[in-house]
């Protein structure tokens, strides 16, 4: 069974992002994160993905994409780890 792949639009300021950066790392997830304050193509993902760009302000950070499907919104370890077989 293939690994499932995680996509995180995070910034470097965010506690929870930092945190699921820290438990993927831990977990040696196959993931790629997006710091969507200086990568702009990332921030716009991120924004058509939540449909406004008042990200910050809504607490969706860190948005998680698993298999470019499924859309998670910020950290927690029983969903992570759902996805983490």
């Amino acid at each position: 069974m293939a690994k499932n792949k995680f996509k995180v639009f995070c910034t470097p300021f965010c506690p929870k992002c930092n945190q699921l950066l820290a438990y993927l790392n831990k977990r040696n997830a196959d993931y790629i994160s997006y710091d969507i304050d200086k990568d702009e193509d990332a921030r716009k993902d991120a924004i058509r993905i939540v449909g406004t760009d008042d990200i910050e302000s809504l607490d969706k950070l860190p948005i998680v994409v698993v298999n470019e499907d499924k859309i998670l919104y910020g950290f927690n370890k029983e969903e992570i780890d759902a996805y983490l077989v």
